[in-house]
């Protein structure tokens, strides 16, 4: 959708929202999804969750695979995206936490404050504690070459989520969501609840962590999830987000 100058008052009053470019992108704004009734199972597109309307902005050739590396056009797609919302927003976020592998593209380019991704805080997190941090991530294979250069990457526990089978369904069937045969929030909150169990028990991956820090933006709407297995503080970027901007 082309963006237009805005009064100063509206663009202190919009999120901007950089969209992968997938399948389900839809490149609208938070009033043209609530007036066509979209269905929006996941918080970072849903129009209710936010104190304020939001616009998407595609961000053309970020795809999924394409965004992890992530290549030129993945990169250059995400700048795009964040110069389109540019001075019309109050805040850019991006969709997927794997948009932090463009960051020394994005960086410095925008006057409107940009956090790509949760995994903006990892800093943050490892001077808030001696202990290792914990990640919850879409897939730790690719995340892994992205921190090998990391000086304290020794002190990260990566916990994966895209090989859970309601997980897998969620990503690449978004339009079953609630339909016979389809995937449902509360069979997603099973599998991650047993993953962590099993990670936070003695000898798991995440027994002696200090933090969770939330890479994949779907995990974002189960920290009632984290928070009944662990009392550890729970580091996100939509709940970061949401509060920046009440």
């Amino acid at each position: 959708m082309p963006c237009e100058n805005k009064s100063e008052n509206a663009v202190q009053r919009l999120l901007g929202i950089i969209e992968l470019d997938c399948e389900d992108a839809t490149g609208e704004s938070s009033v043209e999804l609530s007036d066509r009734g979209a269905l929006t199972p996941f918080r970072y597109c849903d129009p209710q969750f936010w104190p304020i309307p939001f616009q998407n902005v595609v961000a053309l050739g970020a795809t999924p695979s394409a965004n992890k590396v992530p290549t030129p056009e993945a990169a250059a797609g995400i700048l795009d995206a964040a110069m389109q919302l540019d001075g019309r927003a109050q805040l850019i976020i991006g969709n997927c936490g794997f948009m932090w592998a463009s960051r020394s593209r994005l960086y410095g380019q925008t006057s409107t404050a940009t956090l790509t991704s949760g995994l903006e805080f990892l800093d943050l997190a490892l001077r808030m504690t001696n202990r290792p941090i914990g990640i919850i991530t879409w897939d730790a294979d690719p995340l892994v070459l992205l921190l090998k250069d990391h000086p304290q990457k020794d002190r990260l526990c990566l916990i994966s989520v895209c090989d859970l089978p309601e997980w897998k369904k969620a990503a690449n069937e978004m339009p079953a969501y609630l339909k016979p045969g389809g995937w449902t929030k509360e069979q997603m909150e099973q599998e991650l609840s047993a993953r962590l169990i099993e990670a936070f028990a003695t000898g798991g991956a995440l027994e002696e962590v200090g933090i969770m820090l939330l890479e994949c933006t779907y995990v974002a709407d189960f920290r009632h999830t984290i928070r009944a297995i662990t009392p550890l503080p729970v580091i996100d970027l939509l709940h970061f987000a949401k509060m920046a901007l009440e």
